[in-house]
């Protein structure tokens, strides 16, 4: 199936593999996963079997198919869009086919007018299969959570770039802070924050980090949302939201009981901090400033970094 998509950086989703296995800790609240629950309980036959679901998380059944039936869907589409492959499924899971990897990457070739945004959480695999010529219509994604995840990937995101591949990453969930060092060939980077059922914060520094490091190297940088967490405060002057922090111990102690507000408060790392026994920790750590975050919801939260709203795209296929 193809939709008109709410996903702030293409225009179709291409449901082409759904179903898939946690990998990493951004698997933990998958998205897809519990949207595959909903859709089988609704009867869609398409998603029979593929997730359970346990209050609001869903939880992947380990069945993983590859659908024939979408196979050709952007052949059949004439105007020009950006399409995401895949958002219910990873294209590169161990259990789609060599074979069956290839006939979308065919259709993608076949279909130029068309821009295809490929995330996978498997890089390596596409990394050892991409060995040919690069189409310019695509652009090969991974997602990288944290600093450990980012290392992990970025070897062979750096070797998909040096074949003439256009590259972008997916810091959404962003988990933990990362050092963009070496991710200088990106084309976009995406950065976001987590939402739905027990959604875990996501620190400003760690997007105005992401941010900084594209303006610098001429990455396009979208943010796509803070997610259930956000700030309840507001510059005075502007209007616009801002986030409160404690830059040290002292100054907690002299403002918790008007600053928190029924939020919460996280050192550097994203350690929720509930006591002054953590407060000294993290000052002994030297883990201050402390962020103090409201759990708002996707809307309310809103997706302003700084009181911009990044929306970076990708360029027309080049080449």
């Amino acid at each position: 199936m193809s939709v008109n998509t709410s996903i702030e950086w293409c225009d179709h989703t291409w449901t082409l593999v759904v179903g898939c296995d946690p990998l990493s800790p951004a698997c933990a609240k998958c998205y897809a996963a519990l949207m595959a629950a909903r859709l089988e309980a609704m009867g869609v036959e398409k998603y029979q079997g593929l997730a359970t679901r346990v209050g609001n998380i869903g939880k992947w059944t380990g069945e993983v198919r590859f659908d024939e039936s979408v196979l050709d869907l952007p052949l059949r589409t004439r105007k020009p869009g950006r399409w995401f492959l895949t958002s219910m499924g990873d294209i590169a899971h161990d259990k789609v086919s060599d074979a069956q990897i290839g006939s979308a990457f065919g259709v993608m070739a076949q279909a130029g007018h068309h821009t295809f945004m490929v995330l996978t959480k498997r890089i390596e695999r596409l990394a050892a299969l991409l060995t040919g010529t690069p189409l310019p219509n695509v652009v090969i994604g991974c997602t990288a959570e944290n600093q450990e995840q980012a290392d992990k990937h970025l070897p062979h995101m750096r070797a998909l770039a040096a074949r003439g591949w256009r590259t972008f990453v997916s810091y959404e969930p962003a988990l933990g802070a990362v050092n963009w060092d070496g991710w200088e060939f990106l084309e976009q980077l995406i950065s976001g924050g987590e939402s739905g059922h027990g959604a875990r914060p996501s620190l400003p520094a760690w997007h105005q980090a992401a941010r900084d490091f594209a303006e610098k190297h001429g990455v396009k940088y979208l943010f796509k949302q803070w997610g259930s967490w956000g700030t309840k405060a507001f510059n005075a002057s502007t209007g616009l939201p801002v986030f409160r922090q404690f830059p040290d111990f002292q100054t907690w102690v002299n403002k918790a009981s008007t600053w928190i507000n029924g939020g919460i408060c996280l050192d550097t790392d994203g350690r929720e901090l509930k006591s002054g026994g953590d407060m000294a920790r993290a000052r002994d750590e030297g883990k201050f400033p402390v962020t103090i975050m409201h759990r708002l919801g996707k809307k309310e939260a809103g997706r302003l970094l700084d009181g911009v709203e990044h929306n970076e795209g990708l360029d027309a296929p080049h080449g």
